[in-house]
């Protein structure tokens, strides 16, 4: 029975995923820059999934964030044997990428362009709605094309309120009409309208490049919300990234 353990580290959360037999068992998310959390956090989830800690666990990690790496890594030795794999220095995501400098690519783009062309087939756009939001094409011969950096949902809603006089601060919530009748549904109905609009925009420009067969996939801790406002987004997976590490740790073996 193969198990792994499989971590995606990025600037908000720290997602990290149990995988026995092939099924995500457990999942659980950590602040990334609460670092006192690590060691209970992933202790929890560790006996939430029944893994042996005595042995040696395997485990891949994808990071943009190198000191969160470094500290997770000494806290993951302390309390369990692993087999650490990171992405990038150990090992390549298996996928051509046609990005101009290639390191400037973060290795969960790749990741989510891999899981997106084995899962869903190409070609294909990934929409990751984290601290940023970001656009990943993948071609009709499978190949990583690049693809749009934007502020995410978070950062943007905010800014209003950081850099307006006047602007209260709001929770992200539905919105009840695309013509807002109150500030703070102005505010929510600009960020998730105009979102949305923004993907289903960016979606038929897209499609005139590679075609009517492209796949949508929203994915990232706001995608749910977003989905509701934007007609193009076709399947909604949450867990893209962590599919993508197991698939992965399984190529060329």
């Amino acid at each position: 029975m193969h198990n792994l353990i499989a971590i995606d580290i990025g600037n908000t959360n720290i997602t990290v995923g149990v995988f026995k037999a092939g099924r995500l068992a457990a999942k659980a998310m950590i602040p990334t820059h609460a670092y006192s959390l690590y060691e209970p956090g992933f202790k929890k989830l560790f006996k939430r999934a029944g893994l042996d800690l005595k042995n040696g666990n395997e485990v891949i990690i994808s990071s943009v964030v190198p000191i969160a790496l470094r500290r997770l890594v000494i806290h993951l030795n302390k309390i369990a044997r692993c087999h650490i794999t990171i992405l990038g220095r150990d090992k390549k995501v298996p996928i051509r990428n046609l990005y101009r400098i290639k390191r400037e690519v973060g290795q969960d783009r790749l990741v989510n362009a891999y899981a997106a062309k084995v899962l869903y087939d190409a070609p294909a756009v990934i929409i990751d709605f984290g601290t940023a939001i970001t656009f990943d094409l993948i071609s009709k011969r499978g190949d990583y094309l690049g693809g749009l950096i934007l502020p995410g949902i978070g950062i943007s809603l905010s800014s209003l309120y950081e850099k307006t006089a006047l602007l209260p601060k709001v929770e992200l919530k539905d919105a009840p009409h695309i013509i807002g009748k109150s500030t703070a549904n102005s505010m929510r109905g600009g960020i998730l309208f105009g979102f949305g609009a923004m993907c289903d925009g960016l979606v038929s420009r897209y499609r005139k490049v590679l075609g009517r067969s492209l796949k949508v996939i929203a994915t990232g801790g706001n995608a749910s919300l977003i989905k509701k406002y934007s007609s193009s987004i076709q399947f909604l997976d949450e867990d893209i990234t962590l599919k993508g590490l197991y698939l992965i740790s399984r190529s060329n073996r």
